[in-house]
């Protein structure tokens, strides 16, 4: 009997006609069996719907096509059972390590070749394209193409001996039911109806054929027949056609005319067609610019709250669709919760997107990972793991990694915990920027953190070699029983993904019981749950009530709502870049007769989409990309747009645009937008309280723009004064250091050491500038202490290479870093950096001999330096590197340097560097070495002396040593009266910020150089 086909444009009446014919029928059969078929669930749903506002839906069945297909299946009684995601991973596993492979045995143990693989298969599947048929299409093509076929081949002959199906198989299953029994439906379905479709796959138009020998078919599909041209209904006109060929179509053109309001109707008519000759002009912008999918999501759920609260439109006559659902998720799932809306998502997010899940995956990686200390400490951290660990040992733990630069492997922290064990338990000295190194536990203070780590370690390592599936289970259950890893899932969001996680797990046993038991190592176990997994979907919590519908532009098709808004209009994101499938290429699609992946006909989908809306549309697009470019509109944009009098459609909105307080969808939308108004109406009375806050915050952010660092926001904590004139009182003996980072920045002092802040890298290989410094000062000191005559060059570079050689073989151990691949490269650069900096160092020394190395003033039982300023005493210590003397008796002060920035004579002025003076009068004054007469600092690495010399040095103060001393000090009246007073402002060098200060990640003044 002939099919009958109704076409017609969007949003005329064929859903209704379909429910007439339905409602005919029941009135003249009342049991008579009718089933309706549409593309997925949710249009399901939207049928039963209208099925029962029409009347009621008694003897109407609305499914799917796997609805349809288990039904044939029953009915003949060849039903099979359905293989679950867990058990399709492991068969196609099977079938790969099992089939001999040239061509993909790079990809075997890839994880996403085995996801790659089923995805084509079902594709092969739903286009009713036998094994048989494509080995034979394939022989004397491309080594690919044949493996991909033997592939397919082995994994359909497994599925067949187990007596089991995949999803797709059961169209395989129907289709041969009714080829071997025409009329198997006769009784059980008078009408079938297909509802929203614009195109059926191969095993859809072969159930089709099949079933029109015995069952009135009624088919409804939006288009035109009389334009075949029309851009936006290609995708039906070629729907169409395969339909002719196939079956004995009784066409019905439908209403002509769509049930749209006037500009939606407008856009309907005219989208992708010459432009109008008279334009219209909407009554307002309906398509808006927004900065960003993010600031995009907002102003479509602020659009849609507006509807719902002025026009009272329910909320579940709302939807929000996108080209790509994954990008605008994250941002319509937070702006829905700021407004206080209850949303809908049609697609499921991985389970592997649950932060329990994260959590637990980030646990079992960590054996594979070799205990990646960033990874290990996530771990140890999680709320979900209960390991009885105090926070004060995990802090603890993470301090000694990032002191002793422990990067991964329990081998690394027993080397530190031997190291040590058997180390000093003196803290560091203060002793400058590049040599201070730093403070670990040590003896018995590690004792109960070796045995806490250890006892971790054993906890969580996974037995050595191959177990099955059901064991390795059993091991993590085990597991995370021991760490109440389901006690700690509270949440709701939680115990759904427990509930898939069980059921992933579950599927992995099963497997086992039916395919056979799938004996592996750890890491393989641990790929094929982390697989399952990821092809498992969390569900959304179960939300009472109405909530607004958000999908993928895809879903739109065969529903209806009172507005509607489509977001991602920018080129790129929609229409889609089409790519050609890497193992389907579209040679062997043509070939096949599959749907080409480069011809999608997106523009029929846009088409549908926009007549959706039977009230309200709104189109939206991000205007700038995220590197801040100019993002251009997609052409489907453009076509919309080009149909309205210029500059009546579009709107762009700008962030810093002054909006309607009243258009605010939420209270901290609303005070944002009030800031910056600069006020907040009377009538927000119970926001006053924020409202002050917020006026706080501006205060604040005005006072942190200013050019000028001034005020309590900036630093001046007066409040604090008498605790740090007990801190820092007079008898306190300083470094030169301490006292230098005040004079580089007050509020880098005020957090490394009034706050004792310090910035923590992860624990990395390799060495940082403080351990670079010391290493180099100490090959120094060693090559010219030791040589037989430090005054003669060629004496100290004979010395160098065997004190280089033994400093460098125990560097890891006293300096604390853990070398890697390049150290033996660097000791070589190094080891070249100091012969020529010793020699460029002679030729500035003639006449010069070094006396003294590394002289230490107010450290252990030396006296500190004590210098008189305005009626206190101040005590300064520290380390000179070298002092040289030259043939009257004169000294002179050197000071190393590994950097060669900020040496110069305005860095002394300024009160950056003093260590150059104070040194000089403390080797006059402290040490009653004699008088100096130069001091300079010396680049190592350059191999150059700083521009300041103290012999040399001029300012205000005075000249030579004398002048610099005087420099020095009134720094230091100014330094100290700034720390007791509590006046931190940050005040950023010239030249920039150190990139070491604590500060650096937060500052508002940072400013990013190289020191």
């Amino acid at each position: 009997m002939p099919t009958r086909l109704i076409v017609s444009a969007p949003a005329t009446g064929k859903t209704n006609a379909s429910i007439d014919d339905i409602r005919a029928i029941l009135e003249k059969y009342p049991l008579a069996k009718i089933r309706v078929i549409v593309p997925d669930r949710l249009q399901a749903a939207y049928f039963r719907r209208r099925l029962s506002a029409s009347g009621g839906s008694i003897g109407v069945y609305v499914g799917t096509f796997s609805d349809l297909y288990k039904s044939i299946l029953e009915k003949s009684g060849g039903y099979v059972p359905v293989v679950s995601n867990a058990l399709l991973h492991r068969i196609v596993q099977d079938v790969v390590d099992t089939t001999p492979l040239v061509h993909y045995a790079p990809l075997r143990t890839q994880p996403g070749f085995i996801l790659a693989l089923k995805d084509a298969f079902a594709e092969l599947k739903r286009a009713l394209i036998y094994p048989e048929a494509f080995i034979e299409s394939s022989r004397g093509s491309s080594l690919a193409q044949q493996e991909l076929a033997q592939l397919y081949a082995a994994y359909q002959t497994q599925l067949r001996g187990m007596g089991w199906a995949d999803f797709e198989g059961l169209s395989w299953l129907a289709v041969a039911a009714l080829e071997e029994f025409p009329n198997l439906m006769e009784e059980s379905m008078q009408l079938l109806v297909l509802d929203g479709f614009d195109s059926f796959i191969g095993t859809q138009r072969r159930i089709m054929q099949l079933l029109e020998k015995s069952t009135n078919l009624l088919i409804t599909l939006p288009g035109n027949t009389t334009s075949p041209s029309r851009t936006a209904h290609r995708r039906f006109i070629r729907t169409f056609s395969t339909l002719q060929k196939g079956l004995s179509l009784e066409l019905q053109e439908g209403n002509s005319t769509p049930f749209l309001p006037t500009e939606i109707a407008y856009v309907e008519k005219h989208l992708f067609e010459s432009a109008p000759t008279a334009m219209i002009k909407p009554v307002q912008p309906f398509l808006r610019e927004l900065r960003s999918p993010a600031e995009e999501a907002r102003e479509a759920l602020r659009w849609i709250k507006s509807l719902v609260i002025r026009n009272a439109i329910p909320l579940q006559e709302c939807a929000i669709f996108a080209p790509n659902l994954d990008q605008y998720r994250p941002y319509l799932h937070s702006s829905a919760l700021e407004f206080g809306l209850p949303v809908h998502f049609t697609q499921s997010d991985s389970l592997t997107s649950s932060p329990a899940i994260t959590a637990l995956i980030q646990l079992l990686n960590l054996p594979t990972q070799n205990f990646r200390t960033n990874a290990l400490f996530k771990v140890l951290r999680s709320p979900y793991f209960s390991f009885g660990l105090p926070l004060e040992t995990i802090d603890s733990l993470e301090e000694v990694s990032h002191l002793g630069m422990v990067v991964e492997g329990q081998e690394q922290w027993n080397e530190i915990w031997e190291r040590l064990s058997f180390s000093s338990t003196d803290g560091p000295i203060d002793l400058d920027d590049e040599r201070t190194l730093k403070n670990l536990p040590h003896g018995k203070a590690i004792q109960a953190l070796q045995t806490h780590l250890d006892d971790f370690f054993q906890m969580i390592m996974p037995p050595e070699g191959v177990r099955s599936q059901t064991e390795w289970t059993r091991w993590l259950e085990d597991l995370l029983t021991t760490l109440q890893f389901h006690e700690n899932s509270t949440g709701e969001q939680d115990e759904i993904a427990l509930e898939g996680f069980r059921e992933a797990l579950r599927a992995l046993v099963m497997s086992e019981s039916i395919v056979g038991a799938r004996v592996v190592d750890y890491q393989q176990y641990l790929s094929d749950l982390q697989n399952t997994l990821a092809g498992s979907a969390l569900s959304e919590p179960s939300a009472p009530g109405a909530s607004i519908l958000i999908g993928n532009i895809r879903e739109a098709r065969g529903l209806r709502f009172k507005a509607v808004a489509i977001v991602g209009l920018s080129e790129g994101l929609f229409p889609s870049v089409e790519r050609p499938d890497p193992f389907l290429p579209e040679s062997l699609r043509e070939e096949l007769g599959l749907d080409s992946r480069l011809e999608r006909e997106q523009s029929s989908l846009f088409y549908q989409a926009v007549t959706r809306a039977d009230a309200h549309l709104l189109l939206t697009r991000p205007y700038l990309s995220e590197d801040g470019e100019a993002w251009e509109p997609s052409p489907y944009w453009n076509a919309v747009a080009s149909l309205f009098e210029k500059d009546t459609s579009v709107q762009k909105i700008r962030p810093d645009d002054p909006r309607p307080l009243a258009d605010a969808a939420s209270s901290h939308e609303l005070l944002f937008w009030a800031v910056r108004r600069k006020g907040l109406p009377q009538n927000y009375a119970n926001l006053e309280t924020r409202w002050k806050q917020l006026q706080h915050a501006r205060d604040v952010i005005h006072a942190r723009r200013a050019k000028r660092a001034d005020g309590s926001n900036e630093g001046q904590i007066h409040d604090l004064q008498v605790d740090l004139a007990k801190r820092f009182a007079p008898e306190k003996i300083w470094s030169a250091s301490r006292l230098e980072t005040y004079g580089t920045c007050p509020q880098m002092f005020y957090v490394k050491t009034v706050l004792d802040l310090e910035a923590t890298a992860p624990p990395s290989l390799g060495l940082d500038i403080a351990q670079v410094g010391s290493i180099l000062h100490k090959v120094l000191e060693e090559a010219y202490r030791t040589a037989d005559n430090p005054g003669d060059v060629n004496s100290v570079l004979k010395r160098l290479p065997e004190i280089a050689k033994s400093v460098f073989a125990t560097a890891p151990q006293d300096f604390g870093f853990r070398p890697s691949e390049l150290w033996e490269l660097e000791q070589d650069q190094y080891l070249a950096i100091l012969e020529t900096t010793i020699v460029a160092l002679a030729d500035t020394s003639e006449g010069w001999t070094p006396m003294a190395y590394e002289q230490a003033f107010g450290i252990h039982d030396t006296p500190p330096l004590e210098i008189e300023l305005d009626g206190e005493k101040v005590f300064l210590r520290g380390l000179i590197d070298r002092i040289d003397q030259n043939a009257d008796g004169s000294l002179r002060v050197v000071d190393y340097k590994t950097g060669s920035t900020h040496l110069t004579k305005e860095d002394l002025i300024h009160g950056r560097r003093l260590q150059l003076p104070l040194y000089a009068l403390a080797v006059k004054e402290a040490l009653k070495l004699g008088q100096p007469v130069e001091g300079m600092y010396w680049k190592i690495r350059a191999a150059e002396a700083g521009s300041l010399k103290l012999s040399t040095f001029k300012s205000d103060t005075g000249e030579g040593i004398e002048g610099a001393v005087q420099t020095a000090k009134e720094h230091l009246i100014r330094i100290l009266k700034g720390i007791r007073t509590g006046d931190f402002p940050p005040v950023p060098p010239k030249g920039g910020c150190p990139e070491y200060c604590p500060a650096a990640q937060w500052c508002w003044r940072y400013q990013k150089a190289g020191w």
